[in-house]
C-alpha cells in the first residue's frame, strides 16, 4: 500500500464543471517546466488534469492526469511512459452544495497506481471512479474496462496542452533588463510570427479514465451540482 507523503503531494491546477448537457469550464492553472526537484522526478510531477463530456456520449465524463513532460526548448524526457509503482496519483473532486458553493474537500478521490507484472509489462490499477463497479485494473498502451463497463486507458499521447513557453522566458528575461517592465510583443511575437507551441509533437504519460454522470454527479433537486477537480500525487517514502 502506497503511503501519502504531505510533503511531496503536489497540487495541480483547479477545473469547474457543469456536468449536464452544456458544460461550463474554467481551467485556474496548469503546471509545467517547475522547480528542479520535481522536474528530476518526472513520474510524480504533474502537467495537467483535465475532465470533458465522453465524446462517446452514453451519460459519462471524462478525466485525465498527465504526468512527465516538457516543453520546447527543453531536453526530451518523453520516449517511454513512465510506470512507477512507488507514486500514488489522486483525482479528487469536490461537488458543489444546493447554493453552488465548494468546500474545497473532495467528494470523490480516484486512486491510480501503476505497477509491472513478473513479464515486466506495466500495468494501471483504478480504485474509486464513480460507475465502475469497483476496483479494476489493466495493461498500457490499450483501453480495458471494468466490470461495470468504464473504459480507461494509460500510455504515452501526444501533449494536448498548448502554451508559449518559449515567450514566456523571453518575457519573464526581459524584465531583468534595467529600466524594462516587459516587452509582451517581442517575446511572444504579436503580430510578427503564427503562434507558437511549445508543446507541440512532444509526448506526456497519461491516465485517462470515464465516470458515469450519475454517479459523479448525482441529480439534486432536478439539477446536477457542478463539481470542481484537481490532481496531486505522493511517493511512497524510501
Amino acid at each position: 500500500m502506497l503511503r501519502k507523503m504531505p510533503s511531496s503531494a503536489k497540487l495541480l491546477g483547479l477545473a469547474v464543471i457543469a456536468v449536464t448537457v452544456s458544460f461550463s469550464v474554467s481551467v485556474m492553472s496548469a503546471d509545467h517546466a517547475e522547480s528542479p526537484g520535481a522536474d528530476a522526478d518526472p513520474a510524480a510531477d504533474l502537467a495537467d488534469v483535465f475532465i470533458f463530456p465522453s465524446p462517446e456520449g452514453g451519460n459519462k465524463t471524462v478525466g485525465a492526469i498527465t504526468f512527465g513532460g516538457r516543453p520546447a526548448p527543453r531536453s526530451r524526457i518523453d520516449a517511454n511512459f513512465y510506470c512507477d509503482r512507488n507514486v500514488l496519483y489522486t483525482f479528487n473532486i469536490d461537488r458543489a452544495d444546493t447554493n453552488g458553493n465548494f468546500d474545497n474537500v473532495p467528494d470523490i478521490q480516484i486512486f491510480a497506481r501503476l505497477g509491472t507484472n513478473a513479464a515486466g509489462a506495466c500495468g494501471l490499477q483504478l480504485e474509486n471512479v464513480p460507475g465502475a463497479g469497483g476496483t479494476f485494473s489493466g495493461p498500457i498502451d490499450q483501453v480495458f474496462t471494468s466490470s461495470g463497463g468504464t473504459k480507461a486507458f494509460a500510455g504515452l499521447r501526444d501533449d494536448p496542452f498548448f502554451f508559449d513557453a518559449e515567450g514566456y522566458t523571453a518575457l519573464v528575461n526581459s524584465f531583468a533588463a534595467a529600466g524594462q517592465t516587459g516587452d509582451l510583443g517581442t517575446a511572444f511575437g504579436l503580430g510578427t510570427r503564427p503562434r507558437r507551441d511549445s508543446f507541440a509533437n512532444r509526448n506526456v504519460s497519461a491516465i485517462v479514465f470515464e465516470m458515469d454522470n450519475n454517479a459523479l454527479a448525482p441529480p439534486a433537486q432536478g439539477a446536477r451540482p457542478k463539481v470542481r477537480v484537481w490532481g496531486t500525487t505522493a511517493r511512497l517514502a524510501s
